[in-house]
């Protein structure tokens, strides 16, 4: 064996970093992938403030804390954000994906065609536009209902003080308040009264 040479290269400290860095970043990456917009406005509320660069979203600089870093590169930053608006804009796209125009929704009601923008205006039907195309969930509409509409779904859309937006997700989202129902589901189920009591407690961040 003499006359060989065994060499082994240590990674070196800067390797290591990096690597810790990225381990960081995807961590993190899955951590907001995980929550709605809502859900990470009110982490960043909540977050008492560190003695880090304020460049930096609070829910960025807890996460690196708890994972033992000081701060993220601008790099690892601009691919977080990014990552969160792809996910934002796929939630926009599950929301709406079953949803009709305001020419279906008069064919559906037997109405004029303006009549769903003036009830879109009185809170009486939800819609948000898409590409310039208004957009109407289906699961507002109901056969039974007064209007066609959901019973109760009129007074839960003037007690929900938020974004349009923000009413869908609300609306289509399980609600402890509401035994795990979501608000649709407990409206369906004659919980009018709760429901809107749940709505009245929905703020914007």
């Amino acid at each position: 064996m003499s006359g060989i040479n065994v060499t082994i290269d240590a990674p070196s400290g800067k390797h290591v970093m990096q690597q810790a860095l990225e381990k960081i970043a995807g961590e993190f990456q899955d951590y907001l992938n995980s929550l709605q917009p809502e859900e990470i406005k009110c982490l960043a509320e909540r977050l008492t403030p560190k003695n880090i660069k304020p460049k930096y979203s609070q829910a960025e600089i807890d996460f690196a804390a708890k994972l033992g870093a000081e701060q993220i590169t601008d790099e690892e930053r601009s691919r977080l954000e990014l990552a969160t608006l792809t996910r934002n804009f796929r939630w926009r796209q599950e929301l709406l994906k079953s949803s009709l125009t305001a020419p279906q929704v008069a064919d559906l009601l037997n109405t004029t065609r303006q009549t769903p923008h003036d009830r879109l205006k009185k809170n009486s039907l939800i819609a948000v536009q898409d590409n310039g195309v208004w957009k109407f969930p289906t699961w507002q509409f109901d056969p039974e209902g007064p209007d066609g509409v959901v019973t109760g779904l009129p007074d839960v859309l003037k007690a929900l003080k938020v974004p349009a937006f923000s009413k869908i997700s609300w609306l289509t989202r399980p609600n402890r308040g509401l035994n795990g129902l979501t608000p649709i589901e407990a409206l369906k189920f004659g919980q009018i009264n709760d429901v809107i009591a749940e709505a009245r407690t929905v703020s914007v961040l």
